[in-house]
């Protein structure tokens, strides 16, 4: 059944027919308004009563409701005087329908029209029938509708409800496309030309700010929604069959078998070229609109929604259950989506807590900055026009706004004294501690879960839409608070989660690496002689828990005194502070947004500042687990795992209960929840007695071991053969290929070039998720189990035949084997773990070299030791992440300008290469032009690097020098600005030069 998305209704529960009735296909929808309707569809297929035919009438009307609001319609195929005016004599099932009607008082709605004709005899009855009360009756009037193709004609019911008929609200958007960005910037310069008032307060500020902006936006942006897509069933040589059909339909007579021929042929043509129109129509759209580069992303959207595609999938104007009540409304629905966002964000009262932390914060003075002891000086200093306009170009396009409308396309559009209004804004708030209201509202927008029942409040995540103008504030603070807290190793090496160059893989490798290296050890031998602890080959307990709510409970004052202790300046704790109360959030479903609620408790979602916050909140937890014997923490965000060794199993396991313990300990006094029906258990051993009855509790729930484990993603198993792990790949990828398929063929779809990086990031990228910590330990045999699904992917890429040879298929598709894939991401994590800090727990699991007894047990640090052996590179490598200045620092007089100016939208390139000969016209002639390139053969070999030096005195020079064996492009163009810049410091005609290093040069 279709229902419109105006139409709000909720779905009947079934089945309305005998349990032993397995041919009748019954479904049903209750329309939800000021006239409750339930609507039932019926197809009871022709069963005859021949040999050939071996289903059972067991179709029986008694089961089907009869209130007096409801229909029941559909094709009964029984025919009777009733509905059939044709029908001279009732069939047994018509007489079994009649029967029913006239013991409910029903009556029929048909006016005895036929509704069906026979491809064969061209004879015309009516087997599709309608029915109610008669009180419904008089408000509905039976029609037959056009010809849709079927044999069968549609019934038209249409029904006095009383009322206007419910509208879609249709959501406006921004085209910047259209917008006249010369003239906004003009208007919003004109609107900031003159000083605000006096003593102008932040909020004041705030508010003329927006509202300049919002002016200028009405005037030259259009606003408006997009038309809905016009169906592809509109082609011309469609529409002519279509009506050629409805014609040769419409001239049928009873006995006339030239027009039945006629028909049949009309239908078919009809079909024949609505096939060949909508194959044509999406072959195009394939082959022009998605077969360009900037189109990736639209690819992916389609694969993702194909992939995801299911019958129930989530319906917007379907009703919803909140506990015992129905949400029929949008409104109902918002209001109970915030009612229930805002209860698990509410302010946890405990006594105890809230006294120990009332006394923390005393004792650390949260009010006095001992960072910059009230002179805004170093981390506390106003925020620069350089920090400012580096946020700006980092900011993200297209993405959707706040409830102030603003996007980051107006922002990066502002003239420079705009800019310098902005900036005072964030600088006043900053050196204030006030944070605008504006700053402080957002509109969340509920997104269903995969899999989950749509008519469940729960099965919705929330997304939270901010202000952009408080975003790009949180960057620059953001920004000082991440180099502040990596300059004090604030945040422990163990937490990965939101940490720069670190992911799930830096997790997975030192968990497997550091599992291999214990069971190299000896085992315990069989004497009764203790072994020292640690000493002997270990067993481990991995328990992963589960943190409900990990965000949106984080409690304002218990993490204030946490900064306070972390030592975060006060000047920092006093803006996050202010930033965090009184922060209020309305929810908006289908166009209709929700009053506002207070959230007094909890991380901002979609908040720039949130995943910083709560590692630094977080951060207390490592350092109390690893105190613990025998544990070790991993951390990726508030995903927490510990791994519990012992010598024997059941000291493994008593230090996992230990830890477990202690970390439920530590979520109660930080106001947190441990859900233990979510904790998973495994024992990582290579004796299968070891995993047998191997349970702890965690927060009063029994946790038992299993068999596999699912962390960040990757599927773990006792012995980390990564079996299962390779087959759930295997069964995730395999649908992927074949969606992948249907956008390719000999003569049409996307191209080898698009296919090539469409499968790249929709295949590989799938198999290849933290595969540099997993893949190195999978066997020869589960390695084949990926191979055959990348050599299908690779076929499709070439649209080689499958007996072509699988080499020649990789090495034609561009993609690597996933054995010798293998071997580079091991290379790669090995190298990545050897330029961590000395103090990382990662690099300490690469540089050990521990005894090697198991032969068959193999990690990435072995693998990837031998592949750079081979290669002949030498460590220690690179810093993985080099020394930076205080973000505040000035860069002098080296800026960077990557725009010519605002232009209208549209621009011709002559105009463009106006606008850019004036840019470059205004610049300082006496200047030194510095070319620069660098390249590598294939991007990792024999790197070279080249320069020309134009001085202002027309003289060139030109420089080439090697940047190594095993070079990739981006460090041979970083080796030709060094020579380039080293050559002009060491020649003094040019050093006092203005100098100009273009970097993105186009012809």
């Amino acid at each position: 059944m279709y229902v419109r998305d105006s139409r709000n209704f909720t779905v009947l529960d079934g089945p309305f027919k005998p349990g032993v009735d397995d041919t009748t296909e019954i479904c049903g929808v209750r329309i939800l308004g000021p006239l409750e309707l339930d609507l039932i569809n019926i197809y009871r297929p022709p069963i005859r009563p021949d040999e050939s035919d071996e289903r059972q009438d067991l179709f029986d009307p008694t089961h089907l409701p009869s209130g007096d609001s409801t229909i029941v319609a559909g094709d009964f195929n029984a025919h009777h005087p009733l509905w059939d005016a044709d029908c001279d004599e009732a069939d047994e099932v018509g007489e079994r329908i009649a029967t029913w009607l006239d013991s409910i008082g029903w009556t029929t709605l048909n006016d005895g029209r036929p509704t069906f004709t026979s491809y064969r005899s061209g004879g015309q009855t009516a087997p599709d029938a309608a029915f109610c009360s008669p009180s419904l009756a008089r408000r509905t009037k039976w029609s037959i509708g056009p010809d849709l193709g079927s044999d069968h004609l549609p019934m038209l019911l249409e029904i006095r409800t009383g009322g206007a008929p419910p509208k879609m609200i249709r959501k406006t958007r921004w085209s910047f496309k259209k917008a006249d960005w010369l003239a906004f910037q003009e208007e919003c310069e004109a609107a900031f030309a003159e000083a605000g008032p006096e003593h102008e307060s932040v909020q004041e500020l705030a508010t003329r700010f927006h509202q300049a902006l919002e002016e200028a936006s009405v005037c030259h942006i259009p606003r408006g929604a997009r038309n809905r897509p016009r169906p592809w069933a509109l082609d011309p040589e469609l529409k002519e069959a279509v009506d050629a059909r409805r014609a040769a339909r419409r001239d049928l007579r009873s006995g006339d078998r030239s027009a039945k021929e006629r028909w049949v042929e009309a239908k078919r043509r009809a079909a024949s070229v609505e096939r060949r129109v909508s194959q044509r129509q999406f072959r195009e759209y394939v082959s022009t609109t998605l077969n360009k580069h900037q189109s990736l992303g639209r690819v992916h959207k389609t694969l993702k929604m194909w992939e995801g595609a299911s019958d129930d999938q989530h319906r917007a104007a379907e009703s919803m259950e909140d506990g015992d009540r129905t949400l029929v409304s949008d409104r109902d629905k918002a209001n109970a989506f915030n009612r229930t966002y805002a209860t698990v964000s509410k302010q946890v009262r405990d006594r105890k807590v809230d006294r120990d932390t009332k006394t923390r914060l005393k004792a650390s003075n949260v009010k006095t900055c001992h960072e910059c002891w009230g002179r805004k000086s170093g981390y506390c200093s106003p925020f620069s026009e350089e920090e400012l306009t580096r946020q700006i170009s980092q900011a993200q396009l297209k993405k959707s706004p706040g409830p102030d409308d603003l996007c980051n396309e107006h922002i990066k559009h502002l003239g420079p004294r705009a800019r310098e209004v902005l900036l005072h804004l964030i600088n006043s708030s900053w050196q204030s501690g006030v944070v605008p209201r504006e700053w402080r509202r957002a509109v969340i927008v509920p997104i269903p879960k995969v899999g989950k029942d749509p008519r469940k409040i729960a099965s919705y995540r929330p997304i939270a839409l901010t202000s952009h103008v408080a975003k790009l504030a949180e960057r620059v603070i953001a920004t000082r608070l991440s180099h502040l807290a990596a300059e004090r190793n604030m945040i422990p090496p163990e937490q990965v989660g939101f940490r720069e160059k670190r992911g799930v893989e830096d997790v997975v490798a030192r968990l497997t690496q550091q599992v291999q290296d214990g069971w190299q050890l000896k085992p315990c031998p069989p004497s009764r002689r203790q072994v020292p602890d640690g000493e002997a080959a270990q067993k481990y307990v991995l328990v992963a828990y589960d943190f409900s709510r990990a965000y949106d409970r984080v409690d304002h004052r218990l993490l204030r005194a946490r900064l306070a202790e972390l030592g975060i300046p006060a000047c920092y704790n006093t803006w996050v502070w202010a930033f965090l109360r009184d922060r209020r959030a309305c929810v908006e479903v289908n166009g209709t947004k929700s009053g506002e609620r207070v959230y007094r408790a909890g991380l901002p979602q979609g908040s720039v500042l949130s995943p910083t916050l709560f590692l630094l909140w977080s951060a207390p937890l490592v350092a109390t687990l690893k105190t613990l014997p025998g544990t070790t923490p991993f951390m990726f965000a508030d995903d927490t795992s510990t791994l519990c060794a012992g010598n024997s199993i059941a000291v493994a396991r008593d230090r996992a209960q230990l830890a477990a313990n202690t970390l439920v300990k530590w979520a109660r006094r930080s106001k947190m929840e441990v859900a233990g029906q979510k904790t998973q258990l495994l024992v990582l051993s290579q004796n299968p007695r070891d995993a047998v009855d191997c349970h702890i509790h965690v927060a009063g729930q029994l946790v038992e071991g299993g068999p596999e484990l699912k962390l960040l993603g990757v599927t773990l198993d006792r012995t980390l053969s990564f079996g299962p792990h390779c087959r759930s790949l295997r069964r995730r990828v395999r649908p992927r290929a074949a969606q992948l398929r249907r956008l390719t063929g000999r003569s049409w779809g996307l191209q080898e070039q698009q296919l090539r990086a469409v499968a790249n990031g929709y295949v590989r990228g799938a198999i290849e998720h933290a595969a540099a910590a997993w893949l190195p330990a999978v066997s020869k045999s589960n390695i084949e189990i990926l191979e055959r699904e990348m050599r299908a992917v690779a076929r499709i890429v070439t649209g080689c035949i499958h007996s072509a040879p699988h080499h020649g298929v990789t090495a034609e598709a561009g993609m690597l084997p996933v054995a010798a894939r293998r071997t580079a991401l091991a290379a790669r994590m090995f190298a990545k773990a050897a330029a961590l800090p000395p103090e990382d727990p990662l690099r300490a699991v690469a540089m050990a070299d521990p005894p090697q007894r198991l032969k068959l047990v193999t990690g990435w640090r072995q693998v990837g030791r031998e592949a750079l052996r081979e290669l002949r590179v030498e460590l220690p490598v690179e810093a993985l992440l080099p020394e930076r200045p205080p973000p505040w620092t000035p860069t002098g007089k080296i800026t960077f300008n990557l725009s010519i100016g605002a232009l209208p939208a549209g621009a011709a390139r002559s105009t463009k290469r106006d606008a850019a000969l004036h840019h470059l016209a205004s610049m300082t002639q006496c200047a030194t032009w510095a070319w620069t390139d660098g390249s590598s053969s294939g991007g990792i070999l024999r790197g070279g690097a080249g320069a020309l030096i134009v001085g202002a005195d027309d003289s060139r020079t030109e420089l080439r020098v090697p940047a190594g064996t095993l070079c990739s492009s981006f460090r041979a163009e970083m080796v030709a600005l060094q020579v380039t810049l080293d050559h002009i410091l060491e020649h003094q005609r040019i050093k006092n030069q203005s100098l100009y290093v273009p970097t993105r040069c186009r012809r």
